[in-house]
C-alpha cells in the first residue's frame, strides 16, 4: 500500500490549491490535512481535491493518508509548502557509525570511511555536493548520543540571537526549545559562516553613485566595511526570467553566485558584483520587489546557517509588480525566521515603496553606511542555529522555560 503527492508545492503559494494523488492498493479513503486540521477526505479515485491555505504567506504541512474501511491508517505521505524546496537533492547513507567530524575525502566510488570516534554524543554529518554552474546541494544527518546507530534524516535549524556569547553544548539545552510545549531534542548547535541575500530594486547608476568612491567620499573602498572573513553574499534579482518546462512557463528570480570578504567589502559588492547576466528571457511583469524577498529568504533557510536578507532601495520606488505586498512579506519572513534588514539611498519619498517596508536605515554619508553594515554584522554575529530533531514548521517553535540569555530571531532592526 502506498500514496505519494504528484502535486509540487514549488514557488509561494496561498488561497485555494489543487492537489492529486497517486494511490495503490486497497484504500477506502483518503483524508488530508494541513498543519494537522481537516482539509478534505476523498472517498475513491480520481484522488484529486483543492486545499486551502488561506490568505497569509506562510509555511505548511500536508499530510494524506490512506485508510481502510474501518478508519485504520494504511499509509501516509507529507508534503510542505512555502519552504525550500532543492531542485536537486542529495542523501547521505551510513553503512556503519564510525567517525570523528573532520572534513573527509572521498574515494573514487564516492565513499569515506570516517575515523573511530565516540557514539555516545551525537554527531552531524555533513555533506555538500556541488554542480557546474556553481549550484550546490547542502545535507545534514545527525546520528549517535540518543539515536545510537539510528540516522535522524531530518533537521531543522532554528535561529536563536544570543545576549551572552556562545551556547551551551547540545546535551545542556533540554527544555530550551517547545513545540506545542513538547522539549525539542537539539542534535547540534552551527555557528558557521553566515548567508547574507540581497535584494537589489535601486538602479545600478544610482547605487554605484551615491555608494561608490565619489557619492560617499570613501578613498579606495573596496575592502571597507566588510561583513565576517567567511560569510557568504548573494544576490537575487528582482526582475524574474520565464522559463518553459513541461509545458507550463514559470517565473524564475536568478541568484548569483557566492562572493565573500575576498572580493571585497559590502558597498563594493552591492555596488560592482552579482549584476544579472543580459538575456531576453525577462517576465513581462517587470520588477517584482517583494516577492524576490520572499524568495531570498526561502534561499536563506535551505542550509541551516545564520541568515540575513537586505532589500536595498532608492527611496522613491513606486512600481512593484509582485503577487504579495511587503506586509505579508514581512510577516513571512517573521513566520519563518529570516531577518530583513532595509536601507534606502534617500529619504524615503512619501507613498513610495520604501514606507511600505517600514523603518529603513538612509545610507547617504560614509557614516551611515558604516552603522548601517556594523548593526547587519552584530545581528548576523549574534545568531546562533539550534538543530532540532525532526521536519518542523519554524513557526510553531517557542522558547521553553529552560532558555536563558537568547531570543528567536524573527526580523530584523524595526
Amino acid at each position: 500500500m502506498t500514496i505519494s503527492f504528484l502535486t509540487l508545492f514549488f514557488g509561494l503559494i496561498t488561497g485555494s490549491y489543487p492537489v492529486e494523488l497517486a494511490v495503490s492498493g486497497p484504500a477506502a479513503a483518503v483524508e488530508l490535512t494541513v498543519d494537522d486540521r481537516a482539509s478534505d477526505r476523498l472517498l475513491g479515485p480520481p484522488w484529486k481535491a483543492r486545499i486551502n491555505f488561506g490568505r497569509t504567506l506562510a509555511p505548511h504541512r500536508i499530510v494524506a493518508r490512506a485508510l481502510d474501511a474501518e478508519g485504520k491508517e494504511l499509509a501516509r505521505a507529507e508534503e510542505w509548502a512555502n519552504l525550500p524546496h532543492p531542485l536537486t537533492k542529495v542523501e547521505i547513507v551510513l553503512e556503519s557509525t564510525k567517525g570523528d567530524g573532520r572534513p573527509l575525502q572521498l574515494d573514487p566510488a564516492r565513499r569515506v570511511e570516517l575515523p573511530t570516534h565516540d557514539l555516545k554524543t551525537i554527531h552531524i554529518l555533513t555533506a555538500e555536493v556541488r554542480f557546474p554552474g556553481l549550484q550546490r546541494v547542502h545535507r545534514d544527518l545527525a546520528y549517535g548520543g540518543e539515536y545510537g546507530s539510528e540516522v535522524s534524516t531530518e533537521l531543522t535549524g532554528i535561529p536563536l540571537r544570543s545576549r551572552s556569547g556562545p551556547l551551551p553544548p547540545p546535551e545542556k539545552l533540554a527544555g530550551w526549545l517547545t513545540q506545542g510545549g513538547r522539549p525539542l531534542a537539539v542534535a547540534a548547535v552551527e555557528e558557521g559562516p553566515a548567508q547574507l541575500f540581497v535584494v537589489r530594486a535601486a538602479p545600478f547608476g544610482e547605487i554605484a553613485e551615491k555608494m561608490g568612491s565619489r557619492g560617499l567620499k570613501v578613498k579606495d573602498d573596496r575592502y571597507n566595511e566588510k561583513l565576517g572573513r567567511d560569510d557568504q553574499v548573494r544576490f537575487v534579482q528582482p526582475v524574474p526570467q520565464r522559463v518553459e518546462g513541461s509545458g507550463e512557463l514559470s517565473d524564475l528570480f536568478d541568484i548569483s553566485p557566492i562572493y565573500t570578504a575576498q572580493e571585497g567589502g559590502l558597498p563594493y559588492a552591492l555596488r560592482s558584483l552579482g549584476r544579472p547576466s543580459a538575456g531576453s528571457g525577462a517576465a513581462p511583469s517587470g520588477i517584482r520587489i517583494a516577492d524576490a524577498v520572499a524568495v531570498a529568504a526561502l534561499e536563506a533557510m535551505t542550509e541551516n546557517r545564520r541568515r540575513a536578507v537586505l532589500l536595498l532601495l532608492s527611496g522613491n520606488e513606486t512600481q512593484d509588480a509582485s503577487g504579495y505586498d511587503a506586509a505579508r512579506v514581512r510577516r513571512f519572513l517573521e513566520a519563518i525566521r529570516v531577518p530583513l534588514h532595509v536601507w534606502t539611498l534617500s529619504p524615503p519619498v512619501p507613498g513610495s515603496l520604501a514606507a511600505a517596508w517600514g523603518p529603513a536605515a538612509q545610507v547617504q554619508s560614509t557614516g551611515d553606511l558604516a552603522r548601517a553594515v556594523a548593526t547587519l554584522r552584530a545581528d548576523l554575529d549574534s545568531q546562533r542555529i539550534v538543530m532540532v530533531d525532526g521536519r518542523l514548521l519554524p513557526q510553531s517553535i517557542r522558547l521553553g522555560p529552560a532558555a536563558r540569555g537568547v531570543e528567536l530571531v524573527a526580523e530584523g532592526p524595526r
